[in-house]
């Protein structure tokens, strides 16, 4: 596709479509001419008109046309009728078939310019050119990237907030992104403040503009200043509309706090009164007092609230179409897309995934094809039933009603919804009683006799009867045009300009009445009288309606006025819309630039039946609320469509969970197999003397024994060998067991003396003195070799073999490998009731997990719709797409001009040029949708077949190099593309760290380091960590350790090792000159030397591999040097994690790496002035870090008595607190637990945590504290306060100092409050895992903490901009006052709120601090690298 072309570059006699240039003479206007407007190329996507409806009045203008509308050649054409649509923005163009003409060229004119004349229209929402009063201006100055009071812009509307750049919990320092999904409506307050800062720009343009003049001419202070004071007064009034604007937005907020704090009032007032000697007296009193406040609108929805029921179950199609009257509404969707169901609702669809995804497991194999999409539901059958009957209820004309029906049906069948034929059947119906109810029974025909229904048929009521034929309306009746201006005369126009030159007026127009809306009309200019110099070439330059569209139009000198006399009247023709409300307009020298303002107020034209400005508002207010609708719709049907995927995908994740289970617990019994038969089956056991018999001590009667069977065993109680037997026992006992005695003694066998007839059945002789006991054995199935000994009853006497046992070979016993089999087997049996419930709990992380991927997509989509999207939403490679970008929300509001440039596949402008072909970058030119310059602009983009994402950027030029540019803070936006030719290609990524948990963890690093590579490798992206090897790692925790080739580096050779650590591919570096065999991570007085020497032991490494390595990142100054090293072509990633340490290390990175990030984005605002940061701020973003949710989960950490979840948060709560009062000696009371789990340092603020302690006991609290301090001074200090707490408050508190991994997560699930009171704190994890379980977060502001925890009461705004919902307590001071400010206040809600305590709880409980934003965003910044 070509790109369209600018208004300027588009040839003489080209009218310019879109993307396409039509040769058109524009009739009525003889001589060269050339009419220039850039339109849209095809009609708006969802059916809204171009147009605007008429207020009371407002007369239509212009001649009848195929289409039933009138056709202008003004920016907005007159609104179509009901059911017809016009092509966006193509003002004048038809509906029908019938050849696309303006007014200009259905009805000439009367008045026709000069030959010769040019004119020029651009749609734009403000000025680009202009001048000064006079012929001199100001040169132009740079412009920065700032509104029109010169700040930085604030976001336009409530939609417009400061949130991640990718809607993620982190969040990018200077990048404006939208908030939470909100419709997009028309405001006068907004629609004044564009215009205002469309103003400012169209002076300062004006000012620019005319430097060359200024220059030429010679400096002029007075023209000089005349210029820059309407220059500021234009930047007053845009300040002023943006301020207005801000206050409404307040304003609007405000309502809902002081609701929140009247509820407040109310609850103090019921304590109040509770306290109260004479509690009548006081409430009377009280009740006077405040009688003036109360909120009866709040009372009403109180009661409602409190006397609503359970919310029905939804009924069926057949159920709804039988219930008499009206149906039930739904309610209106809120958002732009579909909120997540209830949790509820949500538990029910994961419990409903998880058992279908037991039966994928079942037939799920390596090549499974993925499952189909399920069916609608119900609801949605509902909806579409609802809709049908719902047109009973409209006032609408019949064939509308039945048209609407019929489309419901339509959309019932084309979505494949269950109730389809109920609907089909049940629009006919409705359609029959339409008829009856407006128009008589006579109506409707009579229906044929119903054919016999076959059996196995649908019933009668799925059966349609034969459709109701309904004759077409009437067309309506065209509206005639207005009449032709008359031509004037020479004598009128002598007499007019004599009028002008006697009133000392440089202008007139014809009509001199004023200009008639939706006609042309003639501005005359007296040239030398005015202040402009002479020229050849003269233009207007008109605003339609405060400048919100500019039209620059060519003159030529007035034939019918000759030059005389000191006079030179110029002429231009001008054709009015018929939507104008008001026309400003200046004269421009096109040779000089010089500009004639009328000095700095401009000219103003009169009109004649005109709309006023309120209609036209009105209009497109009615026009911004019908095209949001449409969009609205579009956007959730494709969230809908969206999270079927992401269902479908979660059912996959969770059969495959299935899967893994299986083959782990599989293979973990297998091994515990082999392990025992290895441990059984020992060489050993056949070591010592082994037969089926003694001759004179024992026999195994029939032959040796058998596995599985019975064997009889008879012994000589007075045999002489060895030790001698037990002649003198009263009676034998035989012990036995198996394989070596590996399962200890089995059986314990009386054995009786045996009768003659005994003898003789086993052939046993009774000569010889000897005395036979015998009895029968059974032999174990596994045995390989009997283990026996015999004894007297009493178990006194022993007959052992002298010490050497007894021992016989089993016959035919089973082989290793078929033990092991059998052993197997039996112990999945005995655990595969266990094993059950475990993978159901497996398959149930799968789906929680996707799904928690699919919100966090959602709501990044969310964030994004609000100023950009396409239709599709998703492109698909080698077709066309539409972008829709709405500049009002962004730093373009007002802008003259909005283009994009699109790239792809994340190449950047330099490497798409470099591709070449089809992936050439595209600039593109975007126009309104709808009037008035706000809203939303479109342009068509063709997508290359080889595309998989566009990568998009907005500016107000055609190039990007000055102006103002929207590219996401330099990350551009990316739209997936789908069905592309090319495979997408994942990045090689490497992580140089000296921390990775769990095996090498000291502080929050190494939880990053694992926690984010894992979130980055599940995006399909290759990674590994390169670490030391420390010999202090758990290596128990590395899978798969070996030993690989090393290396000579640095004067010693470096051993080299591969592993996996929580499933992240791992090196580890071994030098063998001792550097990490030192039993710890720090501490050492060489560790810059120590960890300088790993970084270039890691690139050379990385060298010696050969691979190409995409991004490399290094952590703090540990891995600093790698930033500077022999990088190769890689690009480098450096994090800051704590700007306390190395910070000359840290500045010398910050120089030389492509991308730097800080963990949170309050710490890199905190850290912005640090002189190793503050050169070098256009790298630094801050990406707020997360936490690992499979690790810290209430619903299945080992460590808690009962799991639990945002459904019984308080239940498993209370079990928590229970078994820690238990554990550490509290009293079982019902008061609120505060706890605290954090290492005893000065950055904690240790003595806002002794303080706390105390003010928690004095309110009736219990604290818990679990930590220790480095310092031994600070320990003592804590040990002397654990000592005077448990003699002032024995069983309230508790202290433990020492490690315990279990009972921090005891304390995070017991506690109800968790205190966080750092004096500083880049990210902090404690606070998250806290509100993870439950637990309500008391924190000061600084860092992390800012960015992660709401104050209840003074935080509501904050928490909506960013698309949260308050969570907690906060405080800004470092002294006692501050900690009391916020803890009070949480000991209070919890005391005397419980309603709101218990919503907190729950709300903090479903908050997502996962990994899975942060991810995107870093992938976002490793994108970014790679282009710098």
């Amino acid at each position: 596709m070509q790109q369209p072309r600018p208004p300027s570059a588009t040839r003489s006699g080209m009218r310019s479509l879109g993307s396409t240039s039509l040769p058109m003479s524009i009739p009525g206007q003889p001589g060269s001419v050339t009419a220039q407007r850039t339109l849209a190329s095809k009609q708006c996507p969802f059916g809204v008109s171009s147009g605007i409806r008429r207020g009371a009045g407002w007369r239509p203008h212009g001649p009848p046309n195929s289409g039933g509308r009138t056709a202008t050649s003004g920016r907005i054409g007159v609104q179509a009728p009901a059911g017809t649509s016009s092509a966006s923005g193509a003002k004048g163009v038809t509906a029908g078939p019938a050849a696309k003409t303006s007014v200009a060229s259905a009805a000439p004119p009367a008045v026709a310019p000069p030959a010769g004349a040019t004119t020029t229209t651009t749609t734009t929402t403000s000025s680009g050119g202009g001048g000064g009063g006079a012929a001199t201006a100001t040169a132009a100055k740079p412009v920065s990237v700032r509104d029109a009071s010169g700040g930085i812009i604030p976001p336009a509307s409530p939609a417009d907030v400061a949130v991640p750049g990718t809607a993620g919990n982190g969040q990018v320092p200077g990048v404006t992104v939208r908030g939470p999904s909100s419709p997009v409506s028309f405001d006068k307050a907004m629609a004044a403040k564009i215009n205002a800062a469309r103003e400012l720009a169209r002076r300062l343009a004006e000012e620019k503009q005319a430097a060359k003049a200024a220059l030429e001419k010679g400096p002029d202070a007075e023209s000089k200043r005349a210029a820059e004071l309407a220059s500021a007064e234009a930047a007053a009034q845009a300040a002023k509309a943006d301020a207005l604007v801000r206050a409404l937005r307040r304003a609007e907020s405000n309502r809902d706090t002081l609701q929140r704090l009247r509820v407040e009032n109310e609850a103090l007032r019921e304590l109040l009164l509770e306290v109260a000697v004479d509690k009548e007296a006081a409430r009377a009193r009280m009740e006077q007092v405040i009688s003036g406040l109360n909120d009866q609108g709040l009372v009403e929805r109180a009661k409602a609230a409190v006397s609503a029921g359970p919310v029905p179950p939804p009924m069926s199609a057949a159920e709804l179409l039988s219930r008499p009257g009206p149906l039930p509404q739904h309610r209106p969707v809120d958002s732009v897309t579909a909120k997540p169901p209830d949790t509820a609702a949500a538990a029910s669809v994961e419990a409903q995934l998880v058992a279908a995804s037991a039966q994928v497991a079942e037939t799920i194999s390596p090549s499974k094809a993925p499952a189909a999409e399920p069916t609608a539901t119900v609801t949605e059958d509902v909806e579409l039933v609802a809709e049908m009957r719902s047109v009973l209820q409209l006032k609408a004309p019949l064939e509308t009603s039945e048209d609407t029906i019929k489309q419901v049906v339509k959309k019932a069948e084309q979505s494949g919804a269950a109730a389809a034929p109920e609907a089909s059947a049940a629009a006919t119906a409705v359609v029959e009683e339409l008829h009856l109810v407006r128009e008589g029974p006579q109506a409707v025909p009579a229906a044929a006799p119903a054919p016999p229904v076959a059996a196995g048929a649908p019933p009668a009521a799925a059966v349609a009867p034969p459709a109701v034929e309904v004759t077409p309306p009437p067309a309506p009746a065209v509206p005639e045009g207005p009449p032709p201006v008359p031509e004037p005369t020479s004598a009128q126009l002598q007499a007019m300009a004599y009028r002008a030159i006697s009133s000392n007026q440089l202008i007139f127009t014809w009509p001199e009445e004023g200009g008639l809306v939706g006609r042309p009309v003639r501005i005359y200019y007296n040239r030398t009288r005015g202040p402009l110099p002479p020229s050849n070439r003269l233009q207007v330059k008109a605003g339609f309606n405060k400048w919100e569209e500019i039209v620059e139009v060519n003159m030529e000198l007035a034939r019918e006025l000759p030059p005389g006399g000191g006079n030179e009247w110029w002429l231009a023709s001008l054709e009015l819309p018929s939507d104008l409300f008001r026309l400003d307009y200046v004269i421009i020298d096109g040779v000089s630039g010089s500009v004639d303002n009328n000095g700095y107020r401009d000219y103003r034209m009169k009109l004649v039946d005109a709309p006023t400005e309120d209609e036209v508002m009105a209009a497109r207010a009615e026009a911004y609320r019908r095209f949001d609708e449409d969009r609205r719709k579009l956007i959730e049907e494709e969230e809908k469509r969206l999270w079927r995927l992401v269902e479908s995908k979660a059912l996959d994740a969770a059969a495959a969970a299935r899967v893994e289970f299986r083959r782990r617990r599989d293979s973990e019994l297998l091994e515990a197999a082999r392990q025992v038969v290895a441990d059984r089956r020992k060489a050993d056991i056949t070591a010592g003397p082994v037969a089926n018999k003694v001759e004179g001590v024992y026999v195994w009667c029939g032959g040796p024994p058998r596995p599985g069977q019975r064997s009889f065993l008879a012994y000589n109680k007075v045999h002489s060998n060895g030790a001698g037997g037990l002649m003198h026992a009263s009676g034998v006992r035989v012990h036995l067991g198996y394989d070596g005695w590996w399962n200890k003694i089995t059986q314990t066998t009386d054995l009786a003396p045996l009768t003659q007839e005994q003898l003789s059945a086993h052939t046993l002789s009774s000569s010889g003195g000897v005395q036979w006991y015998g009895a029968w054995i059974d032999v174990p199935y596994s045995a390989a070799v009997l283990n026996f000994v015999f004894s007297d009853r009493e178990q006194r006497n022993w007959d052992n073999n002298g010490m050497r046992d007894f021992h016989t070979l089993v016959s035919g016993a089973h082989s290793g490998d078929e033990l092991v089999e059998m052993l197997h087997a039996a112990m999945k049996r005995d655990s595969a009731d266990s094993d059950k419930e475990v993978e159901d709990r497996a398959a149930l992380r799968a789906v929680r997990k996707v799904e928690a991927k699919g919100l966090t997509m959602r709501k990044r989509r969310e964030v994004v719709h609000e100023f950009l999207y396409t239709v599709p939403l998703l492109p698909r490679a080698g077709q066309a797409v539409e972008v829709y970008y709405r500049p009002d929300a962004t730093m373009l509001r007002g802008r003259p001009e909005i283009w994009l440039r699109a790239t792809w596949n994340r190449m950047g402008a330099a490497a798409c040029n470099a591709a070449g072909g089809a992936l050439r970058p595209v600039m593109a030119r975007l126009e309104p949708c709808l009037p008035g310059g706000l809203g939303f602009f479109r342009a068509r983009v063709q997508v290359p077949a080889e595309a998989g994402g566009m990568d998009l950027s907005f500016s107000d030029a055609d190039s990007t190099s000055g102006g103002f540019v929207d590219d996401n803070g330099g990350l551009d936006y990316h739209i997936p593309v789908e069905g592309s030719a090319t495979p997408r290609r994942s990045l090689n990524i490497v992580h140089v760290a000296v921390e990775m948990a769990p095996i090498a963890k000291v502080g929050g690093m190494g939880d990053v380091v694992t926690a984010l590579g894992r979130a980055v490798q599940e995006q399909g992206h290759d990674l590994s960590v390169i670490v030391p090897k420390y010999d202090c790692i758990n290596y128990k925790l590395v899978d798969s350790l070996v030993q690989e080739n090393g290396f000579s580096w640095g004067g010693t050779f470096v051993r080299v090792w591969r592993g996996f650590v929580e499933g992240l591919p791992t090196v580890f570096l071994e030098p063998e000159n001792g550097m990490f065999w030192v039993g710890c991570i720090y501490g050492r007085n060489n560790d810059a030397q120590r960890f300088g020497f790993f970084c270039g032991a890691a690139l050379q490494y990385l060298k010696l591999t050969g691979r190409q390595y995409d991004i490399l990142h290094c952590h703090d100054w540990q891995s600093a040097p790698i930033a500077w090293g022999d990088l190769g072509a890689a690009k480098t990633v450096f994090t800051i994690h704590n700007l306390s340490y190395g910070a000359d290390l840290i500045g010398r990175a910050m120089q030389s790496c492509n991308v730097a990030t800080t963990v949170s984005p309050t710490y890199a605002r905190e850290i912005a002035g640090h002189p190793s940061v503050a050169s070098h701020l256009n790298k630094l973003y801050g990406v707020l870090n997360g936490i690992d949710q499979d690790i810290w989960d209430p619903s299945e950490d080992p460590c808690l008595p009962m799991h639990y979840s945002g459904e019984n948060v308080a239940a498993g709560k209370e079990a928590a607190r229970r078994l820690l009062r238990q554990r550490l000696n509290l009293a079982q009371s019902d008061v609120p637990v505060v706890g605290c789990v954090t290492r005893l340092v000065a950055q904690k603020g240790i003595h806002l945590i002794k303080h706390a302690a105390w003010r928690t006991l004095e309110r009736g609290g219990q604290f818990v504290l679990l930590g220790s301090a480095p310092d031994g001074r600070v320990q003592g200090e804590f040990n002397a306060l654990r000592d005077q707490l448990a003699r002032a408050y024995p069983d309230r508190a508790a202290l433990v100092f020492t490690y315990d991994e279990p009972l921090s997560h005891l304390i995070y699930a017991g506690s109800d409050m968790f205190l966080v009171p750092s004096m500083f704190e880049p990210c902090g994890l404690t606070q998250m895992i806290a509100m993870r379980y439950g637990t309500i977060p008391v924190v000061r502001k600084t860092g992390g903490l800012v960015d992660t925890v709401f104050d209840v009461d003074h935080d509501e705004d904050r928490a909506r901009v960013q698309g949260m919902e308050t969570n907690g307590f906060s405080f800004e001071g470092t002294d006692f006052a501050g900690m009391d400010y916020a803890l009070n206040r949480a000991l209070s809600c919890w005391y005397s709120d419980k309603p709101l305590w218990h919503s907190l709880r729950r709300r903090a409980m479903m908050q997502d601090w996962s990994w899975n934003s942060p991810a995107l965003d870093y992938l976002e910044l490793y994108y970014k690298a790679l282009k710098s």
